[in-house]
């Protein structure tokens, strides 16, 4: 079993140098610092990118993902993204949260989780949007840039914040600026 986040997708956390402390006490239990975690997004937003897997067109009526609790209404692309509850997405995310994709040069598209989520990947339904393996989405990131900011996602499946970033395993890099 290798350890290695590139063989199974990129997934990238970007924080500011501040936002990981206090993340990083947060987690040791400090109550102050979840707070202003969570505060500060507007100031210093947390971005998940992500890496789209593969693609594939499926017929009106097809299951995705475990269980079959969302099935396809018309043709549509499907693409699996490469993080799930083993990496500390929620599971909840599935059916209820959505990711931003971006062409070059275009403005952002919210495409949602569809399915379940599974435990090394979930499922966006992309519909005609141009979506490719080797893509990123972003999961959470910058409202500036059009992108879902992490309060906003974090809401629509019913979690703090803070408990949201706080999950993510070793295989999720996390990448630091000043």
């Amino acid at each position: 079993m290798t350890t290695d986040s590139s063989a199974a997708g990129i997934r990238l956390l970007h924080l500011s140098a501040a936002q990981n402390e206090r993340l990083r006490r947060a987690c040791a239990g400090d109550a102050e610092a979840a707070a202003s975690f969570d505060t500060e997004l507007v100031r210093e937003p947390v971005r998940l990118l992500v890496e789209v897997i593969s693609t594939k067109s499926v017929p009106a009526g097809s299951g995705v993902s475990y269980g079959h609790t969302y099935v396809t209404t018309t043709e549509t692309v499907l693409a699996r993204v490469a993080i799930g509850y083993g990496h500390g997405l929620p599971r909840k995310a599935g059916n209820r949260a959505s990711v931003t994709w971006r062409a070059t040069g275009q403005m952002p598209v919210r495409l949602p989780i569809v399915g379940r989520v599974a435990m090394d990947e979930f499922v966006v339904d992309v519909g005609s949007t141009p979506v490719a393996a080797g893509d990123r989405v972003v999961v959470f990131g910058d409202a500036a840039n059009g992108e879902i900011p992490l309060e906003q996602w974090a809401a629509s499946i019913g979690e703090p914040p803070v408990a949201v970033a706080a999950c993510f395993d070793a295989r999720t890099r996390r990448v630091i600026s000043a």
